[in-house]
């Protein structure tokens, strides 16, 4: 990105990550949030292998996201992800169809998916279930683009196993973490989008392009896991806040980028650890990796040294490197294509940056 340095002051990073993982403790809110997503996520990937869902690791996944601090918090999370899933599934359902074998029309579609994906993050008070729902359309029709007779089934069980993974999280919330109001920031609104905030519709509109323009890369150069580059896109563009300078917006952008990096780094390598392992193929041992691996990250996201993406990520790549197919996984492929997916997705980010260059700023 203009404007952005690309070493992204990596040894920073590294310090900070380092600090997180020694503070890392067996006591008090943050062991109480790792144990809940402990559990979550084992009984979640567990009830999906024993129920045969297509893809168990997209509830170890929603399992592992919906866990908040308190019961309110994973409540919240927990019913906007839900909520967002099942209108986003819905919604592929109802227009994909049509426009199934036309490639201008979705590609259109998935412009218009992936900016409201952003704008909805950055303007409602229900930003997640905005980001959720456009993240699933997304999902649904890149997956179905190569058999788009299957976009019922595709649909069906994102659907079940995103809902399976966090009414888990919840379940396990209301068990283990402690209750109280959760505070509820609400979002500027879309009116805003008139004033104030107009600079966000050329951040969003950046994204639906880049996300636009996933099938082509596709097609051009026949690359695997489409879905995995759409999320990484939606992810690192939906920042906390946009403020409108241009340079603290790339940087803020950019860091979010190094930090999903670092994440699948520190994720990937401690899982493909764990594979190489002779004992990686039993159940019992490979189910115990998965639940610690989901306390470390856990406690990342929290604490003194808290690293929310570094986290979150992390625990990620550590469950699409071990969970594979309806069981301990057999091989390195999906793990290496999933990330190769989200280095690409990176990678054509920053292109349409370096191609649009930097963004306007916010008027006053």
């Amino acid at each position: 990105m203009r404007g952005v340095p690309l070493n992204i002051e990596l040894g920073l990073l590294l310090r900070q990550l380092l600090a997180a993982i020694r503070s890392l403790t067996w006591h008090g809110p943050r062991a109480a949030m790792g144990l809940a997503a402990a559990l979550a996520v084992g009984t979640a990937v567990t009830l999906a292998l024993l129920l045969r869902l297509q893809a168990p690791y997209w509830a170890g996944l929603s399992a592992f996201i919906c866990i908040q601090a308190s019961q309110p918090q994973s409540l919240r999370k927990a019913l906007h992800r839900i909520l967002g899933t099942v209108l986003g599934a819905a919604a592929a359902l109802l227009i994909f169809p049509w426009i199934a074998y036309d490639h201008l029309a979705t590609m259109l579609l998935l412009f218009l998916a992936g900016t409201l994906a952003i704008l909805g993050a950055l303007l409602s008070t229900y930003s997640y279930a905005w980001l959720l729902g456009c993240i699933t359309l997304i999902m649904v029709v890149l997956t179905s683009l190569d058999n788009p007779e299957l976009t019922l089934s595709f649909a069906l069980f994102r659907a079940a196993e995103i809902t399976l993974g966090s009414a888990t999280a919840l379940a396990v919330a209301y068990v283990t973490l402690p209750g109280g109001e959760g505070p509820v920031v609400p979002g500027p609104g879309w009116r805003s989008l008139l004033g104030r905030n107009a600079h966000m519709l050329p951040h969003a509109t950046r994204a639906g392009l880049t996300i636009a323009l996933v099938p082509l890369v596709w097609r051009i150069f026949e690359l695997p896991n489409l879905s995995q580059m759409a999320i990484s896109i939606s992810v690192i563009m939906a920042v906390p806040a946009l403020t409108g300078d241009p340079h603290r917006d790339s940087h803020a952008i950019a860091q979010r980028a190094a930090e999903r990096v670092t994440g699948c780094i520190l994720g990937a390598g401690a899982g493909l650890a764990v594979l190489a392992l002779p004992c990686a193929t039993l159940f019992p041992f490979w189910l115990a990796a998965l639940m610690l691996a989901a306390w470390i990250s856990a406690q990342l996201q929290t604490g003194p040294h808290a690293m929310p993406m570094v986290g979150m990520q992390s625990m990620m790549a550590f469950i699409l490197t071990v969970v594979q197919g309806w069981g301990p996984a057999l091989t390195l492929t999906p793990a290496i294509e999933r990330a190769a997916g989200m280095i690409l997705a990176i990678s054509m980010l920053l292109a349409i940056n370096l191609i649009l260059g930097p963004p306007k700023a916010a008027t006053a």
